[in-house]
């Protein structure tokens, strides 16, 4: 049995370019591509990606004045190596 040690890392849910274009979609795929690619370069593999969702309860001050606590979705990435 190997024994792996794993890396996360969030990237952005969605991918902002700036411009209208046909290259919207080849600049989303370029920018997951390169931390894929900068990782597996350190010996990293690629084993999974997730969404994860986290709660955010509003600050004391933002509480007081009604603010309500704040969903939010990101993808994580998730490498393996062995140990």
């Amino acid at each position: 049995m190997s024994n792996f040690i794993y890396k996360c890392v969030p990237v952005p849910d969605v991918v902002h370019t700036g411009r209208k274009g046909k290259d919207l979609h080849s600049h989303a795929v370029s920018t997951y591509e390169k931390i894929i690619n900068d990782a597996a370069s350190d010996g990293w593999e690629l084993v999974n990606i997730d969404t994860v969702t986290s709660v955010q309860q509003p600050g004391c001050l933002a509480g007081l004045f009604g603010s309500k606590a704040e969903t939010v979705e990101f993808k994580l990435l998730v490498f393996k190596k062995p140990a």
